[in-house]
């Protein structure tokens, strides 16, 4: 490993630890956290009822200006997006990559958003979004060896191409490329630190193949030894209930229509909830998804906040039916350190059961540190992570991964 950078990290993580009796400000983390929940979809039914006319009551400098165009005194556009790029250091004992990378935890990507109000309190929404074209591992500068490089634009770049109406009586409609009703469900999270370190821990290593205990190159990328058994995005239609009692349900049925050969049918059905009781805030919420020839699975996840101390948590686990499961665990805290953002350090501990026919067992944890500046919408990140793997036939080489890096949003 890269002395420097592992220096980096260990600096971060000293000079919080130093800092962990000094309390949080739990307004500075309302920005970030609605961010999370409104990328990974777990607060749908309140987000988009709210987010134009809040936008707009934010629309005063040059740049929202720029951005944001107001084009009737009922319809707002929107043209957003982020850059997340970030040095990966990776190594597994025999091969030691060092490259710069888009982060595949939150992958840079641009979007366009329309929004419009009805007379009777409704609104329609429409979206386009579209990751950037970028290699697999091995730096977007230089295109990589690893599987699925491409420098160009595809399809299967294209995130979101969606129209949702929604009605103040019946709740959320939604039609086109988008989020299944289950996606995110095992990502609920208040850390802070999710840009780099969140349920899906095979994110950060994705592409890079896994090595055998003698050297040899597995045909399998290591992050197939990871799942999370989260649903995804789809050509769907979804209906979002409204909240009631700080519960929301949602429902969609969809295919696969960017990548070829899948002809399978998706459908799911999620359950939400969030509550705040003395300051502390919960976020809980359960799927479950039938993938048609594909294993179904049920899963889900629990987070908690505790506004005053900045302390937080997150548990996500599930199952598919050919007898996979998952169990993630992860403890934060969040401190307003300096005057430019909110401080965030967490650990986390993956562990997964039958997780691939050639696997019996894989586990992985992680150190990360997050740092906000919330004038310039930046976080600057840091994250080691450890990866280990019992193989069914073969063994497997452990591997150690180290991401640093930054992410701008605009």
């Amino acid at each position: 490993m890269d002395k420097r950078i592992l220096g980096m990290v260990g600096v971060g993580l000293v000079s919080f630890a130093h800092s962990f009796a000094m309390p949080a400000n739990a307004q500075q983390t309302d920005a970030s956290e609605a961010e999370n929940a409104l990328e990974s979809s777990q607060n749908w039914s309140r987000n988009w009822e709210e987010s134009w006319r809040d936008s707009l009551a934010k629309r005063q400098s040059f740049w929202q200006k720029l951005l944001q165009w107001q084009i009737s005194d009922h319809t707002l556009v929107r043209i957003y997006g982020q850059f997340n790029l970030g040095q990966l250091n990776y190594d597994d004992g025999f091969n030691e990559i060092n490259t710069l990378r888009d982060n595949p935890n939150a992958p840079s990507r641009i979007g366009v958003r329309l929004d419009t109000d009805f007379n009777n309190g409704g609104n329609l929404f429409l979206n386009i979004e579209s990751a950037f074209a970028r290699s697999t591992y091995d730096g977007i500068f230089r295109g990589g060896v690893g599987s699925g490089n491409s420098d160009a634009w595809n399809k299967t770049l294209l995130r979101k191409l969606e129209a949702r109406v929604y009605n103040p009586q019946l709740g959320h409609f939604s039609f086109g490329q988008g989020s299944m009703a289950g996606d995110g469900i095992t990502g609920f999270d208040f850390s802070g630190t999710t840009v780099v370190s969140y349920s899906s821990v095979g994110d950060t290593i994705s592409g890079i193949p896994a090595r055998q205990l003698d050297g040899t190159e597995s045909t399998l990328d290591l992050q197939t030894f990871f799942p999370v058994f989260d649903a995804s995005r789809r050509f769907r239609f979804r209906y979002d209930s409204l909240a009631h009692s700080n519960a929301s349900i949602s429902f969609a049925i969809g295919k696969e229509v960017l990548i070829e050969n899948d002809d399978n049918t998706y459908a799911d059905i999620a359950l939400r909830y969030e509550t705040s009781w003395r300051g502390f805030g919960v976020k809980a919420g359960i799927a479950y998804a039938y993938n048609d020839s594909s294993p179904a699975f049920l899963s889900g996840s629990v987070a908690g906040l505790d506004e005053e101390s900045g302390l937080n948590f997150a548990v996500a686990a599930g199952a598919n039916d050919i007898d996979g499961r998952f169990l993630y665990g992860k403890l934060g805290v969040i401190r307003q350190l300096s005057q430019l953002g909110t401080t965030a350090f967490s650990v986390d501990y993956y562990t997964g059961w039958n997780p691939h026919q050639a696997a019996t067992n894989s586990r992985s944890w992680g150190v990360s540190v997050v740092q906000r500046i919330d004038p310039r919408n930046l976080e600057l990140y840091a994250t080691y992570r450890r990866y280990s793997v019992d193989g069914t036939a073969v063994a497997y080489q452990d591997a150690d991964a180290i991401l640093v890096g930054a992410r701008i949003s605009w």
